[in-house]
């Protein structure tokens, strides 16, 4: 995955959980703010109405006691008196206006030490002011306002409330028992000011009153609850969600394991933790051969439970710091932890563990045959370089290291020998060559930097120069002469080698028809047309078209197919080669004899020239068993009247057995290297 979709993801992820877990808190707080706000205006609703019933009595007294001192009587006989108007017990305590104490009933009197000066509200029906004095048995009273003028502790007050009764006592009586009783002073000036009088009030405060407070936060919690709840469901889901989203995400939808996303993110922080940093460990590329042939004999449902079952045996070896996921098709990537004493027991520890892994994997089918390769990148112990201990892996790219190992793996895909194979700077410097050819050939072909070398042939009867083959060089202006071998593979592998050879075919009807207005002296000269062009529609046409753009005879120019093109679409080939024979061109069979040569195609198709294959006349052939061969070879072109050209003669007595056999041409280092244009016209001057 991209790291653009690894943003998106995250970004995803975090838009689905945050807020709603945000949301869901800050709802929560709110709601247990509301609780507590309701309880607290309740109690003091409670509380207020208790002191209004309590101010208007102490009203009512002082009401009597003005009526009595308006009828000429003494403050005493007043208060005397004052228990014929009332109700209950009156508790007066009347100073002068010098503050001295005139009288007071009850064994109590106001604490002056404590005042509060304060105005009941309008909520209640009242807006006046009235000073309250502490009394002097008081227990709870402080200057907090006329609402908190109990200051109780709460475990006290619920301890009260949930004591229990007398048990002769039902719920009724119960709830109406009081369990705090409070008193203070009410100031109330009398007459026009002459005496101050102190009324004593009681408040008291019931089990019922407690039990009302409690009904209402139980009542305003559960209301609040229910968006609480579907707001704690809606968050809950949210997460459920968004995890089964991660799980999907890194879900490999074959094996049921973790998939190539998670495997990248989970060994980089494998890679990157400090106490790792210090260890060696190894990526591992593991291919399983062949399973696109497997899905086709067993079908594809049983190729996939064949995956499920590596997935399910890799799970069972794997240790800690180490983990594995499927890449893609029949590839697993795997990283292990492969310490030892060097590099050198690091590297054979990792060897012999993915060999005894290959070899209980090629047992998961007993009765089938399956096999494994696979490529190692080592990736050794972290080594800052200012030698401090602290510092850790820093940008590891997986993808990276995993195509290194992939790379070991593929560069000996062709030795069956060999099932393991270790990444090392040569096959890195070869995938730079690689990606350093395919970068700069277009524009070494538009600037030039090709260039026709021609190695002439020769005949082994008389020593004449009789034809020569085109050969591409490679000059760069920073590599210097590149080798054909070092690009020709690469050209072929991209499909860039058709442009190539169109430029050859050109270049060489150029030179053609250059010397045949010079007036020099005119050979056939051959030039290389690869198998891939044989896919192309109407390629007789194409190469007539770039031939007739200089003018040059066709019969001057011999096209070289390889040996290995006759193994392609036949029937397209046969056209071909027909089709370019109509058009004057020859046409000839170059390589003969380097792979399995087809005697049906020198039967089907009208060749012109059969080429014998260097390797013919390497090494030593004490038996003749080489010679003979190519006896029979030349035989047989001649019965097909086709002319032979040996290549790679680099010894006398070679051509002097070819000329003995009937060979028509020879080319190889005994008579000329390939050369450039200018050597080569002077060669054909002085030998043609």
């Amino acid at each position: 995955m991209s790291s653009v979709k690894e943003k998106r993801f995250k970004k995803l992820k975090r838009k689905k959980i945050w807020p709603s877990i945000v949301a869901f808190v800050l709802f929560t707080l709110l709601c247990v703010g509301m609780i507590a706000l309701f309880l607290q205006l309740f109690a003091l609703y409670i509380m207020g109405t208790k002191i209004v019933q309590q101010y208007g009595e102490a009203q009512h007294v002082k009401a009597v006691l003005n009526g009595f001192l308006s009828n000429g009587d003494s403050i005493t006989d007043a208060v005397d008196g004052l228990h014929k108007y009332t109700f209950g017990e009156n508790n007066v305590y009347v100073m002068d206006s010098d503050g001295q104490m005139l009288i007071k009933t009850g064994s109590s009197e106001p604490d002056f030490g404590l005042v509060l000066d304060f105005k009941l509200n309008q909520e209640f029906g009242l807006d006046a002011g009235f000073v309250a004095v502490a009394d002097s048995n008081n227990q709870f009273v402080h200057e907090g306002g006329p609402y908190t003028i109990f200051a109780m502790p709460v475990d006290e007050v619920i301890k009260r409330t949930f004591s229990p009764g007398a048990e002769h006592q039902g719920l009724g009586s119960w709830l109406n028992e009081t369990i705090i009783t409070q008193g203070y002073w009410l100031r109330a000036p009398l007459g026009d000011g002459e005496y101050d009088a102190y009324v004593k009030c009681i408040i008291q405060l019931q089990r019922q009153d407690i039990f009302y407070i409690c009904i209402f936060g139980i009542i305003a919690l559960l209301l609040l609850m229910i968006p609480i709840i579907l707001l704690f469901i809606n968050t809950l889901r949210s997460i459920v969600t968004q995890r089964r989203m991660t799980q999907l995400i890194y879900l490999d939808a074959v094996t049921g394991g973790k998939n190539w996303f998670y495997f990248r993110n989970y060994a980089e922080r494998i890679l990157t933790r400090w106490r790792n940093s210090k260890k060696p460990f190894a990526i591992v590329n593991l291919h399983l051969e062949r399973y696109q042939n497997y899905c086709a004999c067993y079908g594809v449902k049983a190729g996939e439970e064949l995956l499920e079952a590596m997935d399910g045996f890799l799970k069972a070896r794997i240790g800690k710091n180490e983990f594995f996921a499927r890449f893609e098709g029949a590839d697993f990537g795997l990283l292990l932890s492969c310490e030892g004493e060097n590099v050198q027991e690091n590297q054979e520890n990792c060897s012999k563990r993915i060999r005894s892994l290959l070899a209980e994997l090629s047992g998961l089918k007993p009765d089938q045959k399956i096999h494994f390769r696979a490529g190692i990148n080592m990736i050794p112990p972290y080594q800052p370089e200012d030698g401090k201990w602290y510092h850790t892996r820093k940008n590891v790219d997986i993808n990276q290291l995993y195509t290194y190992a992939n790379a070991a793996r593929i560069s000996d895909n062709g030795a069956d020998e060999r099932q393991i194979t270790f990444f090392d700077q040569e096959m890195l410097g070869k995938q730079m060559w690689e990606r350093w050819v395919e970068d700069t050939m277009e524009e070494a072909l538009n600037n030039g930097e090709f260039q026709v070398y021609m190695q002439p042939k020769y005949s082994p009867i008389n020593g004449k120069l009789v034809g020569a083959e085109a050969l591409v060089r490679w000059i760069s202006p920073t590599e210097g002469l590149i080798a054909p071998g070092r690009f020709i593979p690469i050209f072929e592998d991209t499909g860039f080698i058709t442009q190539l050879d169109d430029y050859m075919i050109s270049q060489v009807a150029k030179l053609q028809a250059e010397w045949m207005i010079q007036g020099k002296k005119m050979i056939p000269v051959s030039v290389n047309v690869s198998r891939a062009h044989f896919a192309q529609e109407g390629l007789a046409d194409h190469i007539c078209q770039l031939v007739d753009a200089y003018g040059p005879k066709h019969e001057l120019i011999e096209l070289e197919v390889t040996e290995s093109a006759f193994f392609d679409d036949k029937d397209i080939l046969v056209e071909t080669v027909k089709q370019l024979k109509a058009y004057g061109f020859h046409v000839s069979m170059d390589d003969f004899g380097a792979g399995y040569s087809s005697l049906n195609s020198l039967k089907d198709i009208p060749l012109d020239v059969l080429k014998l294959d260097g390797e013919f006349f390497r090494g030593d052939d004490d038996d003749g068993r080489g010679q003979i061969v190519v006896k029979e070879a030349i035989q047989l072109a001649r019965s097909l009247d086709m002319r032979v050209v040996a290549e790679g003669i680099e010894k006398k007595e070679q051509v002097d057995f070819l000329a003995g056999q009937g060979c028509d041409m020879i080319q190889g280092f005994y008579f000329a290297k390939p050369m450039p244009i200018e050597e080569f016209e002077e060669k054909v001057e002085k030998d043609a």
